[in-house]
């Protein structure tokens, strides 16, 4: 249900915007600046990094994480690789790629559903806050993801005979 959702989302985000304002934002100057697809690109691509999220879910609790845990890692996941414009904007390419090292580091330490991965979570944690860093546009993404997990999944009917 969440992929069918994503790419019609992505059907939609193709339709250009005539009302649009046609004034820079914040995360359309930083898309220019640095390549990065922000929110828009985002949406035209079909929402990859939802996508990534719903995985990373998935993948946490077939592995038995307790909800929170898989909800953290889905989180770490898309901070990981996400090209968040906030953070291009407020910190520039260098404490964007110090974020999405921090967040593969504490998957890479077992997840957070594991001591060393709770442990490495809690530095990065730290890491942040003393910086003042906000990886805003994950989590963004994140609650896109929770919300598509949270709909019933669509039954198909079965094939009538013909």
């Amino acid at each position: 249900a969440g992929r069918d959702l994503a790419a019609t989302a992505k059907r939609l985000a193709a339709h250009p915007d005539r009302r649009a304002p046609r004034r820079p934002s914040r995360g359309s100057s930083v898309s220019a600046k640095y390549g990065a697809a922000g929110a828009r690109g985002e949406a035209r691509a079909g929402f990859p990094h939802v996508r990534r999220a719903l995985d990373a879910l998935s993948a946490a609790r077939s592995a038995g994480a307790p909800e929170p845990y898989a909800r953290l890692d889905a989180l770490l996941t898309v901070m990981s690789t996400l090209q968040d414009t906030e953070l291009l904007y407020t910190v520039g390419p260098h404490g964007l790629r110090h974020v999405q090292a921090g967040a593969r580091g504490v998957l890479e330490a077992g997840s957070t559903s594991t001591e060393a991965g709770r442990a490495a979570l809690a530095a990065f944690d730290d890491d942040l806050h003393a910086r003042a860093w906000s990886p805003r546009g994950s989590s963004g993404l994140l609650a896109g993801a929770l919300f598509l997990d949270s709909l019933p999944v669509a039954v198909s009917s079965p094939a009538r005979a013909a």
